[in-house]
């Protein structure tokens, strides 16, 4: 009887290694099982396509006309299973494609962009793209293979990982501490120009510094000449001797 699904894959690569090898035990020995095993997968595929596909009464198979037709079909199966093989065995060695990956942009510009530059010499198959944006983005939503910021997202919706730890120095410009009052102490900064990261929110409203030595935390109150959510322009403010960063 006939019916209408698709043959079985395994029994017509069975029926192919009984085609090329020529007999069940040559079969087997390729396929790795037993004889009976490939005797049972072709019977079971003449069965399913309801018609013979094999005489057996000679010591090495002869094909019927239906055999002969149905060999031509099983032998692009295997061919096609042989070229996915290739395929997925080069793709496991070959790094390529696109890499979509999003920043702040202080991050971006002075550590994340150097790094990716180096990767895209290394695999050359990389279609690199950097989204540098401050805002916090759905990485699922906006197509993102990563998505790195700095600090808790405040997000129930989202899971981070941590990538490591980023520590914030003080810094001024030797111009600007030569002509400045001394600075000794967390507790001389009241005196100083202060130029104000305010990337975080609550520094806006109140600007402070949370300064840390040796395990000891202090609190600072500072009076900002310059507030910026972007490190870059303290950066350039803070080597113009403008004042003092972080």
């Amino acid at each position: 009887m006939r019916t209408n699904h698709l043959p079985d894959a395994q029994a017509l690569l069975a029926f192919d290694a009984l085609v090329r090898r020529g007999s069940f035990t040559a079969a087997a020995e390729e396929l790795e099982c037993t004889k009976s095993r490939v005797s049972q997968l072709v019977k079971a595929l003449e069965k399913d396509l309801g018609s013979v596909l094999v005489l057996r009464n000679t010591r090495r198979v002869a094909l019927t006309e239906t055999g002969q037709r149905l060999a031509a079909h099983a032998r692009e199966l295997r061919c096609l299973l042989e070229r996915a093989r290739l395929d997925i065995n080069e793709a496991d060695g070959d790094v390529s494609g696109p890499l979509v990956i999003s920043s702040i942009t202080s991050f971006a510009q002075y550590l994340l962009a150097p790094i990716l530059a180096e990767l895209a010499v290394l695999h050359p198959g990389l279609q690199l793209k950097l989204q540098v944006e401050n805002r916090l983005q759905d990485p699922i939503a906006e197509g993102l293979d990563f998505c790195i910021r700095t600090r808790n997202i405040h997000d129930d919706a989202l899971v981070a990982k941590p990538l490591g730890l980023v520590r914030e120095w003080a810094f001024a410009s030797p111009d600007y501490l030569a002509k400045a009052p001394p600075l000794a102490s967390p507790d001389d900064l009241p005196q100083h120009r202060i130029l104000l990261d305010t990337s975080r929110p609550k520094l806006r409203d109140t600007p402070e510094w949370l300064l840390e030595k040796d395990g000891q935390q202090k609190q600072v109150r500072v009076q900002p000449v310059l507030s910026s959510h972007q490190y870059a322009p303290l950066l350039s403010a803070a080597i113009a001797g403008s004042g003092v960063a972080l």
